[in-house]
């Protein structure tokens, strides 16, 4: 069970807004985050080398977390990779892998001259992260876009090209939801897709947390439109019949009702 449990996305954004802190300081005080935490504190001095953190599963777990690579726990060969070669180069895998959590992991972690925990301050940087990921990941519990949502207000704010957001997956998707733009988007070149986006988005909207706050409650209407629209078309018989024939008729149903809530869908299909 999440922090949010029970609540729909719209209210539980406005209760993240208003409380945020509080609630994820809350969060911050469980058991077992206190425990992970203390834990970390405590071996930290003896991470020195990429291979001494490997080895040491508990701990890789909780800087791969701090991250935002929770997920890729077991991936050490691409983790071993990230933390041993030069992040700037054109050849390394973090150019190479598109999520922008592998280049922050690595940017953070290729150093280890001195080691990244060997201060107080790279120890106070893994439990801040580590703090964040685990309350995303508690949110997304109950509601991945609740996570999502939570996730774009920590990160969008500053971002200034499309490129930017195309390099990490969450934040795409808020704004491919927010806007509209079907599913389809995904089976496109990369060129195109920023065809598509760059005359939709307007970047200097992130230059400001209330800016980001405005795209994002216009994300939670979307995705909440579409799981309307997409309930409706999948109790329809008639439009059940025609989607045998036709896969895009119930897509199609969600791109009108999206076009009628922001003016500014985009139709991929025609």
């Amino acid at each position: 069970m999440g922090v949010l449990s029970g609540i729909d996305n719209i209210t539980g954004w406005a209760l993240l807004q208003k409380n945020g802190p509080a609630i994820e300081k809350a969060y911050a005080s469980t058991n077992s985050s206190v425990t992970d935490i203390a834990y970390f504190k405590s071996v930290a001095a003896t991470l020195t080398t990429p291979d001494a953190l490997l080895k040491n599963y508990r701990a890789l777990t909780f800087v791969a977390t701090a991250y935002g690579l929770g997920s890729q726990i077991d991936q050490t060969a691409i983790l071993k990779k990230l933390m041993t070669q030069d992040p700037t180069a054109t050849t390394s895998l973090a150019q190479q892998l598109s999520d922008n959590n592998y280049r922050t992991f690595a940017n953070a972690m290729s150093n280890w001259s001195p080691p990244p925990f060997s201060t107080q301050a790279g120890i106070d940087s893994a439990v801040a992260g580590y703090q964040q990921h685990s309350f995303d990941t508690s949110i997304g519990t109950d509601s991945v876009p609740l996570q999502e949502a939570d996730y774009f207000a920590h990160n969008a704010q500053g971002l200034t090209t499309i490129y930017q957001l195309m390099s990490d997956k969450a934040l795409l998707d808020v704004v491919t939801t927010a806007l509209g733009i079907p599913s389809a988007f995904g089976n496109l070149s990369f060129d195109q897709q920023v065809a598509i986006l760059k005359p939709r988005v307007d970047m200097t909207q992130f230059a400001t947390a209330d800016g980001v706050n405005k795209f994002i409650s216009k994300y939670l209407a979307m995705d909440q439109l579409n799981q309307v629209t997409s309930g409706a078309a999948a109790a329809s018989p008639l439009l059940a019949l025609f989607g045998n024939k036709n896969g895009n008729i119930q897509q199609g149903v969600t791109l009108t009702a999206q076009s009628f809530a922001s003016g500014n869908s985009l139709n991929l299909l025609a």
